[in-house]
C-alpha cells in the first residue's frame, strides 16, 4: 500500500529542524505520516546533510530546517517536483519566511503554525488569511497537531483518489486505503484515555471510505471489472 504522493511536507523551527534535537518527535511525525507518501525527491541542490538522512533513513513526507534559508531550499526542490507543499512553521521564523515565500511566489498547500503562545500570534496569522488567502491553523500541542496533520492529509488522499477513480482505479484504491489508515491514526490518538471523556474522535471517513458503497469498495469493484 504505497503512494509516489503529490504532498511533502517541510517543518521549519529553530529547535526542533536541529538534526541532533527532537528525535522521538521526529520518529513520531515520520512513522505516523509515512502512509501519505512512499518516496521524497532528491533535492536538486542538496542542503543540510543530516535533513536530508532523515528523508532517507525514514522515507516519509517530513523533511526538518531549522532556519529560513534550508527551507526556501526545500521549498524550492519540492515546488520543482510539483509537489503540494504542506508547511510547519514555529511562530517567529513564520513572520519572517512568509513574506519571503510570497515574495517568491511559492505555492504552499497550506500552513500550520506551532507555538507555544497562539495569543500571542494570533493577530498576524489571520492578517495573512485575510490579506492573502492563506489556509494557516495553530497549534501548541504536538499531538493536537499531528491529529490535525493526518486528518488534512487523510482528506486530501481522498480526494487526490476521486480524480484517478475512473482512469486509474488501482491507484485510487492505494489512496483510500492510506486515507483511512491516516484518519485512523488519527482517530487512535484523539480517544480519551478517560472513560467518562465526553469527546469522541472525528470519524466522517469511515461513512466516506468505508461500507458496501463506501470508495474503497467501489474502487475494488472498480479494479475487478477491469
Amino acid at each position: 500500500m504505497t503512494l509516489n504522493s503529490p504532498f511533502s511536507i517541510i517543518w521549519l523551527d529553530a529547535h526542533i529542524g536541529l538534526s541532533t534535537e527532537c528525535r522521538g518527535l521526529k520518529t513520531l511525525y515520520q512513522s505516523e505520516l509515512a502512509l501519505a507518501a512512499a518516496e521524497f525527491p532528491v533535492p536538486v541542490d542538496p542542503i543540510d546533510a543530516a535533513i536530508c538522512s532523515d528523508i532517507r533513513e525514514f522515507g516519509a513526507p517530513v523533511s526538518f530546517a531549522a532556519t529560513i534559508e534550508d527551507a526556501l531550499q526545500l521549498i524550492d526542490a519540492n515546488s520543482y517536483y510539483q509537489k503540494k507543499i504542506i508547511f510547519i512553521t514555529s511562530a517567529s521564523l513564520g513572520k519572517e519566511i512568509i513574506p519571503k515565500i510570497l515574495e517568491e511566489n511559492f505555492s504552499i498547500h497550506s500552513y500550520y503554525i506551532f507555538c507555544a503562545d497562539m495569543p500571542s500570534n494570533v493577530e498576524w496569522a489571520l492578517k495573512c488569511r485575510e490579506d492573502h488567502g492563506m489556509d494557516i491553523k495553530m497549534f501548541d500541542h504536538e499531538t493536537d497537531l499531528l491529529i490535525r496533520l493526518s486528518r488534512d492529509l487523510s482528506d486530501a488522499l481522498i480526494e487526490q483518489g476521486k480524480l484517478l477513480f475512473d482512469s486509474k482505479p488501482k491507484e485510487a484504491l492505494n489512496y483510500f486505503e492510506c486515507a483511512r489508515a491516516l484518519a485512523e491514526k488519527a482517530v487512535e490518538h484523539d480517544t480519551p484515555k478517560d472513560s467518562n471523556d465526553l469527546h469522541r474522535p472525528w470519524t466522517t471517513h469511515r461513512r466516506i471510505l468505508g461500507g458496501e458503497n463506501g470508495l474503497i469498495a467501489r474502487a475494488k469493484r472498480a479494479c475487478n471489472n477491469n
